[in-house]
C-alpha cells in the first residue's frame, strides 16, 4: 500500500517536472531544433479544470492527461517527446504511464531526466513492452534500457550536454532530503 503524497511532495514533484522538461526544451532549441510545448498541461488548463471523473476517464480524457510535453521539429522528423524527471537516480514511471503513452502516443519518445552521471536518457515508446508492465504499479527501469540522450537528439552536442547535465545535477540535488542526523 503507498502512502499519500503531502501538498508539498506534490508540489516538488510539479516543480521538478516543469524544470526538466524546460531545460530538454532549451537543450534541444540550442541545438537547432525547433521545440513547442505540447501538453495537457500547457495547453489545456480550462479543459483541465472543467474535467470530471467520468471525462477523465473516458478513451479522450486519458489520451489528453497523457499527451507528451514537447513537439519537436528537425529537417527530418517530428517528434513527440514526454520528459519525466525524477530525484533518484532510479527512475521509476507508474505501468499505467506506459500503458498510455504506448495506447495512445505509441510513435513517442520518452525521457528521462534523472540525478546520475549521464542525466538525460531517451527511449521511443514504440520499443517498451508494454504487457510487460501492465499489472505493476512502479516500474523501475534499468538505465541500459534506454539511449543516451545524444544518441536519439544527434544536434545536440556533447559541451551542451554537460553544461546542462551541471544545472540539472544542482537543482535535482535541492530536492534531495537530507539527513538531519548527527
Amino acid at each position: 500500500m503507498s502512502v499519500p503524497m503531502t501538498a508539498r511532495e506534490h508540489s516538488d514533484n510539479f516543480l521538478k517536472g516543469i524544470l526538466g522538461k524546460d531545460i530538454v526544451k532549451f537543450m534541444l532549441e540550442r541545438s537547432g531544433y525547433t521545440v513547442f510545448s505540447y501538453g495537457y498541461e500547457d495547453n489545456l488548463l480550462d479543459a483541465k479544470s472543467k474535467r470530471t471523473t467520468q471525462t477523465s476517464n473516458s478513451n479522450t480524457g486519458r489520451r489528453l492527461r497523457r499527451s507528451p510535453d514537447l513537439l519537436v521539429y528537425d529537417d527530418k522528423d517530428i517528434m513527440l517527446v514526454e520528459v519525466k524527471t525524477r530525484g533518484n537516480p532510479r527512475p521509476y514511471i507508474r505501468g499505467e504511464e506506459i500503458g498510455e503513452l504506448k495506447e495512445f502516443w505509441n510513435d513517442s519518445i520518452l525521457v528521462l531526466v534523472i540525478p546520475d552521471d549521464n542525466v538525460f536518457y531517451a527511449k521511443r515508446t514504440q520499443e517498451f513492452e508494454a504487457e510487460k508492465y501492465q499489472a505493476m504499479s512502479n516500474i523501475y527501469f534499468k538505465l541500459s534500457e534506454f539511449k543516451k540522450f545524444e544518441d536519439v537528439f544527434t544536434r545536440v552536442s556533447s559541451v551542451d550536454i554537460s553544461y546542462y547535465r551541471h544545472i540539472v545535477s544542482q537543482i535535482l540535488n535541492i530536492f534531495i532530503p537530507k539527513n538531519n542526523s548527527q
